[in-house]
C-alpha cells in the first residue's frame, strides 16, 4: 500500500507538475546517468535514488498513471501496485537506458513475452460507480460486486480433468462469476476520474494473467455546493439590509454549516472566502477553500411603512 512517506514523483525528478513529456524525459535521462549504479559502485544511496527516479519516470511517462497520480497522489494506487507494469522503456524514447531500467523491472518485458506464448491475457473491464458528493470530496471506501470471467474452480483453469475436458467449463478453463471488490477512493477525486485495479479484470487463458479493472467514478450533485478545482462554491442569499449594513449569516459547508461575517456594502456576485473548507489537504496538496457567492435579493412584498422608508432612502441617496 502506498504510504505518506513516499516522495512526490514530480519532486523526485525535479520538474513542475505541468511539465510536458519532453521535460520529464530530459530530467529522467540526466538523473539516471548521474545515479547509474555502474557509476556509483558500492553506493547503496545512489542505487536507492536510481530506483526512486525510475519509479517516478515509469508513472509520469504513462498518461493514464499520471492522470491517476495527479488526481489522488500515491493513494490513487491500490495495494500491490507495480509502477513498472505495462511499461516498456524501449518505446518510451529512452531505449539507450533500457538496460538500466530492466535491472529494477526484473526483465519484465521478457516475462510478458513468455506468458504470451502460453495463453491469452484476460480482458480489461470498465465498471461505473456512483459516489455521493461528500464521499468524493472527503474520500471513501466502497464495496461493490463486479461481473467477470473467473478461473474455473473445478479444473483450476486448466480446461481439463485428467485425460478428458472439464465438464464444468467445457474446456475453456473459465467461468462467469460475481467478484467482490473493495477499493479506497482517494479524497478529492473528480467526476469522470478512473481508478485501475490490476488483475481484477477477466481471467486469462492457459495460465496467462488476468486483465485489469477500471472503475469510472460518477459523482452525484450536492444540493447547495459545487466544485471548482480544489475549492468548493455556494450561493448565499441576503437582503438589502444585510448587504448595506453588514451582518452575520450562515453558510452551508460539506460538514453542515458555519457562520460568517458579511461586510457592509457587499456587492452581489462578490465571493467571500472561508479558508480550509474546500477539498481536504493530502499528498502535497493544501486544503481548498469554500467560496460563498453573495446574491442580494430585493424584497417583493413590502408593507406601506417599509415602502415609504425605502422611498425616503432613494430620495436621500439618488445614486444608490
Amino acid at each position: 500500500m502506498p504510504t505518506k512517506s513516499k516522495k512526490d514523483y514530480y519532486a523526485v525528478l525535479g520538474v513542475a507538475r505541468g511539465a510536458n513529456d519532453k521535460e520529464i524525459k530530459s530530467a529522467y535521462r540526466k538523473l539516471a546517468r548521474k545515479f547509474h549504479p555502474d557509476a556509483n559502485a558500492g553506493d547503496p544511496a545512489a542505487e536507492e535514488r536510481f530506483k526512486e527516479i525510475s519509479e517516478a519516470f515509469a508513472v509520469l511517462s504513462d498518461q493514464e498513471k499520471r492522470q491517476q497520480y495527479d488526481q489522488g497522489g500515491h493513494d490513487a494506487f491500490g495495494a500491490g501496485f507495480d509502477p513498472f507494469a505495462g511499461f516498456d522503456v524501449r518505446t518510451s524514447g529512452m531505449g539507450d537506458l533500457s538496460d538500466l531500467f530492466e535491472m529494477f523491472m526484473g526483465g519484465g518485458a521478457g516475462r510478458r513475452g513468455r506468458r504470451g506464448a502460453v495463453g491469452r491475457r484476460g480482458r480489461d473491464l470498465t465498471h461505473a460507480i456512483r459516489l455521493p458528493f461528500k464521499e468524493a470530496i472527503q474520500g471513501s471506501t466502497v464495496d461493490i460486486q463486479v461481473p467477470r470471467v473467473g478461473v474455473c474452480g473445478t479444473c483450476g483453469g486448466r480446461g481439463s480433468q485428467g485425460a478428458s475436458g472439464c465438464a464444468s467449463c467445457h474446456g475453456s478453463g473459465t467461468r462467469r462469476e460475481s467478484q467482490r471488490v473493495k477499493i479506497r477512493i482517494p479524497a478529492g477525486i473528480e467526476d469522470g476520474g478512473k481508478l485501475r485495479l490490476r488483475g481484477k479484470g477477466d481471467a486469462g487463458s492457459g495460465g496467462a494473467p488476468s486483465g485489469d479493472l477500471f472503475l469510472e467514478v460518477r459523482i452525484d450533485p450536492h444540493p447547495s455546493l459545487n466544485r471548482d478545482g480544489r475549492n468548493l462554491q455556494t450561493d448565499v442569499t441576503i437582503g438589502i439590509g444585510t448587504a448595506t449594513l453588514g451582518g452575520r449569516v450562515r453558510v452551508p459547508t460539506l460538514s453542515g454549516s458555519t457562520e460568517i461575517q458579511v461586510p457592509a456594502g457587499v456587492r452581489s456576485g462578490q465571493k467571500l472566502r472561508i479558508r480550509g473548507e474546500g477539498v481536504p489537504a493530502g499528498d502535497d496538496r493544501v486544503a481548498g477553500d469554500l467560496l460563498a457567492r453573495i446574491v442580494i435579493q430585493a424584497p417583493t412584498d413590502l408593507d406601506e411603512e417599509s415602502r415609504k422608508l425605502i422611498e425616503e432612502f432613494r430620495q436621500r441617496n439618488p445614486d444608490s
